[in-house]
């Protein structure tokens, strides 16, 4: 599912902010931006010179209300207006957050309250943060039949694009519910899609490996496959780190590391991360 996910991903048409489909000139814009990668959001659209029509946090009035001055912004605009664009600019820089079109502000932002938890399939439920552009197209590209659940009172979602990698330039993807049910209402809880935690991971890296491209050697698409596959042996023995996987762009984007016999022995070795970490830079130098 995630080689899927990945081509549509790289193929999808992208868009400037202004030239978004959407359903209608009388559609509210909502927006989810994520304050820890912006924590200047709200000084930003006060600059901006327009009232702020709708600010708030997205945990009020949740299971997550402790936590609301920690989470997510939530900011309606409208259409046109400068503060959108600024709101769409905050989106876009550092892949921060989503926007959300819909003909009733209210019911979109129940609907992204109640979109908060789900049902995790260990039984248990958790946190879903989905103004992250790579969980959320995981989301859309696996809820098949329940994308009416996903989407709810939303007519389109769009999401920052990846800037380096992809065969269409633009900064934005949009997308609407696949299904043809009709969306009755929230219920319970939503479920997450069984294949949405492997494909997130897999989208994940895409989004990193774009945010810090020169540091993996400017890849291309075709680099993705290798690249992606040797994060994930990377994060299997134990090196996770930001810090730590950057200083190893070069050997990353590389050949598959679990061909390679040295590699693999300094990764099964029983040594401290960092200590790994600069075995493996010394074997990058020595080959090289």
């Amino acid at each position: 599912m995630h080689v899927k996910a990945l081509s549509a991903l790289l193929e999808a048409p992208r868009h400037g902010f202004v030239d978004l489909p959407r359903e209608s000139s009388e559609s509210t814009v909502c927006f989810i931006i994520d304050p820890v990668r912006q924590p200047d959001a709200m000084s930003r659209l006060y600059r901006v010179g327009e009232p702020v029509v709708d600010a708030q946090s997205l945990f009020l009035k949740t299971a997550f209300a402790e936590i609301a001055a920690d989470g997510p912004l939530w900011i309606t605009a409208p259409w046109g207006s400068r503060l959108a664009a600024e709101a769409a600019k905050l989106c876009e820089e550092n892949f921060s957050g989503i926007a959300i079109t819909t003909a009733d502000s209210d019911k979109a932002l129940a609907h992204a309250r109640w979109l908060l938890r789900a049902n995790d399939g260990s039984g248990g439920q958790s946190l879903l943060s989905y103004h992250k552009p790579s969980l959320w197209a995981a989301l859309a590209y696996t809820a098949g039949d329940n994308s009416h659940q996903l989407f709810g009172p939303w007519q389109h979602v769009y999401s920052p694009a990846p800037v380096h990698f992809g065969r269409n330039k633009g900064p934005w993807l949009s997308w609407r519910a696949v299904s043809e049910v009709e969306w009755l209402g929230d219920t319970s809880v939503f479920s997450l899609p069984p294949s949405a935690a492997n494909v997130q991971e897999h989208l994940g890296w895409i989004y990193w490996a774009d945010e810090h491209h020169a540091d993996y050697g400017e890849p291309s698409d075709e680099h993705l496959p290798n690249l992606v596959a040797n994060l994930n042996v990377l994060v299997a023995h134990n090196i996770y780190e930001g810090r730590h996987l950057l200083k190893l762009g070069s050997i990353t984007n590389g050949p598959l590391l679990e061909t390679q016999p040295q590699a693999m022995a300094i990764l099964q070795s029983r040594e401290e991360s960092f200590i790994k970490v600069q075995q493996l830079q010394q074997l990058t130098t020595s080959v090289a």
